[in-house]
């Protein structure tokens, strides 16, 4: 049976599989039918802002895609055993976490690493980056999804970092009993998840690992039309500058910084290209090693629904596997 990446698009990083079906071209870019044809959903917008030049893109750019999936095989998204606990809980909702353990383990101390789904910082679960971490944790690199409390929970950043410490630290105290190696962890994320793993791997001593995907790293330097918008307002409490500085990851690059690994999509309209920069530049004054993937034309999510989720599942493996 052939195996297909569904073109009906898959939120990952928000942690959902969407049941809406949705006319995706091969960069993950949601088309429109039009007389004749396709256009872009978001053309008239990646014109007028120059996200890239429409005219001169390729002609797949215009026709509904499936990625067939060319060489990871199926049960390899299966060789791992997923336990759920609550870490946290508060009135009315509690808080957990997915661990994805190798299903032979044979009494080893595992790497792992923390996932921090996307969504907006107002939506999302334990679900988001399940297939990475799940294909991670079956080649030996464990994998923790945590969720955290939202916006839309009434949360403001520094109650979602609170949490993000408060798990960490639950897989600390758990790593006997889990079969993790505390001293061997990294963090990984995706969007919003890119901000928060980012943040965390700043400030949690210790960490040997960022990986993150069209993230958001300045918070001082934004771009109107991007997030973070107005509805972060609140949860960032964005009119205070001191308040920017202090929940940008950008603020605590640090010379002993853990090796990064930066990804971003030329045909992102959700997240400047900007902030990619700001970041790696701090990294780069800092002395800290790191490496950008840029992918021209893919959408925000394209290393989740498109032909770029394989090789991307591959770098994350064997970087994990270096740095880990």
């Amino acid at each position: 049976m052939k195996r297909i990446i569904v073109a009906a698009f898959v939120l990952l990083s928000a942690g959902s599989v969407s049941a809406q079906q949705k006319i995706i071209n091969r960069y993950g870019l949601e088309l429109v039918r039009v007389k004749g044809g396709y256009s872009l959903l978001d053309g008239e917008r990646i014109a007028v802002e120059g996200i890239f030049d429409t005219a001169s893109a390729p002609a797949d750019m215009y026709e509904p895609y499936s990625a067939p999936r060319s060489f990871i095989k199926d049960e390899e998204f299966h060789n791992c055993e997923t336990i759920e606990v609550v870490y946290k809980k508060y009135p009315g909702y509690e808080l957990k976490l997915a661990l994805d353990l190798p299903k032979d383990r044979n009494g080893q101390r595992l790497p792992y690493i923390v996932w921090l789904h996307g969504g907006g910082w107002h939506t999302g679960n334990v679900g988001g980056h399940s297939l990475q971490s799940r294909f991670l944790a079956g080649h030996g690199i464990a994998g923790v999804r945590i969720s955290y409390s939202l916006l839309t929970q009434g949360a403001v950043f520094q109650d979602t970092w609170q949490d993000i410490r408060d798990a960490c630290e639950f897989i600390r105290t758990n790593a006997d009993k889990y079969g993790l190696d505390p001293e061997r962890f990294g963090f990984a994320g995706h969007s919003a998840g890119g901000h928060l793993a980012s943040y965390a791997a700043m400030r949690i001593p210790g960490t040997k690992l960022l990986i993150s995907l069209n993230g958001i790293y300045d918070l001082v330097n934004t771009v109107p039309g991007y997030v973070p918008s107005c509805r972060h307002d609140a949860y960032f409490n964005l009119s205070s500058q001191e308040s920017r500085t202090e929940c940008s990851p950008v603020s605590f690059v640090h010379p002993g910084a853990p090796y990064c690994l930066l990804a971003y999509t030329g045909g992102d309209v959700l997240v400047d290209k900007g902030q990619v920069k700001a970041f790696a530049d701090a990294l780069r004054a800092n002395g800290v090693k790191y490496d950008l993937i840029y992918k021209d034309y893919y959408s925000h999510n394209g290393f989740n629904g498109t032909d770029l989720f394989e090789p991307m599942a591959m770098r994350m493996l064997i970087t994990a596997q270096k740095y880990l």
